[in-house]
């Protein structure tokens, strides 16, 4: 396909990493910039394509060559973007909650206003007002529209690289279960350690864990892709949080590590925040 007909143009970025993509009105909305780790996980998406044609037409005589070691290097790249846009989308995600907020009260104070007679003069600026609050939240609804594709093509980027080192291995260090076993676990904020003992059965995994203070409770969720989703369920509080991370390392050095959301919500206690499991000796 032809540079000018594709979705995402070289062409499109002038020197301050901002596409030139027009808008309805021929203005570029504030949300299309691109940051220079968005224009480098696109770049490491071209070479890994450009790597995996190469291989798909040579076959496992690569299982130990260089070209393995590139594609597993840009495997770890795209997985610690993932974790940045998905950090930003969460972000967004917040904001556009707020515009919404704002949108809602703008417009009820709007009709309120009219019906207790407000001057026109006094109703434009109400009404100019409203439009910049509802222009803010049409900008942050496309730009989490924009990051949920990125990290669905990147998934999908992820698995297909994932696939072609297995047939390259020859499944060899890619299906080893790196979930069962004993983890230490950190959980902040508040340094919280505790334990975790894991199994993994097929993409499930399963597992009970104790904390600081003698919380315990179970762990239930599943690794997909190398990342992980894990509720976990407290024994005297019930389903209190949700943990998503990823598989980080390699050989001894194997940990989780990602972020934590609150399900129940309570005064003086944090609702979100990041943790770290390191697998322990056998």
């Amino acid at each position: 396909m032809e540079a000018k007909t594709s979705n995402v143009q070289l062409s499109t970025f002038n020197v301050e990493g901002r596409s030139s993509w027009p808008t309805a009105n021929g203005h570029l909305p504030a949300c299309t910039r691109w940051s220079g780790r968005s224009v480098l996980g696109f770049g490491a998406a071209v070479l890994t394509v450009f790597l995996l044609g190469l291989v798909g037409s040579v076959g496992a005589v690569f299982a130990s060559s260089p070209v393995v070691l590139v594609l597993q290097h840009d495997l770890v790249v795209q997985r610690g973007i993932q974790d940045e846009e998905l950090a930003h989308l969460q972000r967004v995600k917040a904001k556009a909650a707020e515009s919404w907020t704002r949108v809602r009260r703008g417009a009820a104070d709007f009709v309120h206003a009219q019906i207790e007679g407000e001057t026109i003069e006094s109703l434009r600026r109400r009404d100019e007002d409203l439009r910049l609050v509802e222009g803010q939240l049409l900008m942050d609804m496309l730009e989490m529209q924009q990051l949920r594709q990125s990290t669905i093509v990147r998934e999908n980027l992820m698995a297909v690289t994932q696939a072609e080192l297995r047939r390259l291995t020859g499944g060899s260090g890619l299906g080893r279960d790196l979930i069962s076993g004993a983890w230490q676990l950190v959980m902040e904020p508040g340094g919280h350690n505790g334990l975790m003992t894991l199994t993994l059965d097929g993409t499930l995994i399963q597992g009970t864990y104790e904390l600081d203070g003698g919380w315990t409770g179970s762990m239930r969720g599943t690794l997909v892709g190398g990342r992980v989703r894990m509720e976990r369920i407290d024994s005297q509080m019930g389903f209190v949080a949700i943990f998503y991370g990823a598989v980080r390392g390699e050989g001894d050095d194997v940990r989780l590590e990602g972020k934590w959301e609150a399900t129940q919500l309570a005064a003086g206690t944090p609702s979100a925040g990041g943790w770290v499991a390191q697998r322990l000796g056998e």
